[in-house]
């Protein structure tokens, strides 16, 4: 796989597909192609440290790293088995597998997940004569398997936690709205980050905070510290920190006027 050739798919929620493109071509990425709730691009490593720390509107970015078919469910293990997974992270992270199957191949709509990660563990094994440890709560890596009819596809979830974790907020009320959603509001709406916004029903002010941050032009995940591909082995620790060093952090004040209440203080 070259560099520049890896495919890139970043997770959204339903109906801000073409929201989500439209923001990866204000970054300089066209030729996103929507899907149900995702789009994919091309791209490099330098691309998904960029696009996890700046995307509003992203859930999580996965990297493709194998594509194939079975016929049957021992057909999964197999193909798994084939992928020297630690060339991607050491042994000693922890990690879980996760995804979506949509497929008559498997019995059980977690079983693929199983045999992904019997897959490896037993690469490990034999290669390094240690394994890695699951932690389906708070994995290290996170592996994506994604199961149609009988393709499948294998992915490493670069992000790790949802992105709406933005890493700013200490506390929430009750049922907070999540900050993707509101991200995705707020370009729906059309609003162009200069003209005043009132909420008069704030609740904990995601969309206020998502709306300083769009008017000040600060990346959403400024102060998220905890990524998935900083547990990789090709994890370039110099180019993640020139991405970020490279971000004017200075706010003299804001365009506009953003302002809001709750009947709830």
């Amino acid at each position: 796989m070259k560099e520049k050739d890896l495919q890139i798919t970043i997770k959204t929620f339903y109906g801000l597909e073409e929201v989500l493109a439209k923001e990866l071509e204000e970054h300089g990425f066209s030729g996103a192609k929507l899907l149900n709730r995702a789009v994919s691009i091309k791209g490099n490593w330098d691309d998904i440290y960029f696009l996890n720390i700046h995307l509003r509107c992203a859930i999580s970015i996965l990297v493709e790293i194998a594509n194939f078919k079975v016929k049957t469910e021992r057909d999964l293990y197999t193909n798994a088995y084939q992928i020297d997974w630690p060339t991607f992270f050491k042994v000693d992270k922890t990690f879980a597998v996760k995804g979506a199957v949509f497929s008559d191949v498997f019995r059980h709509s977690q079983y693929p997940f199983l045999l992904v990660k019997d897959a490896i563990v037993d690469r490990f094994r034999d290669k390094v004569q240690e394994r890695p440890d699951v932690n389906v709560k708070k994995p290290q890596v996170m592996i994506d398997v994604y199961v149609n009819n009988n393709v499948v596809t294998l992915s490493l979830n670069t992000s790790g936690l949802p992105l709406f974790q933005r890493g700013y907020r200490e506390a929430t009320g009750a049922a907070p709205l999540n900050e993707v959603v509101a991200a995705g509001i707020l370009k729906l709406s059309g609003w162009d980050g200069k003209t005043d916004l009132v909420d008069p029903f704030c609740g904990s002010a995601t969309i206020l905070i998502e709306a300083a941050l769009m008017a000040a032009g600060l990346p959403p995940n400024l102060e998220r510290h905890h990524y998935a591909f900083k547990n990789f082995e090709n994890f370039n620790e110099e180019k993640f920190n020139s991405i970020i060093d490279g971000i004017d952090r200075r706010v003299k004040g804001l365009p506009c006027k953003i302002v809001g209440s709750d009947i709830s203080d």
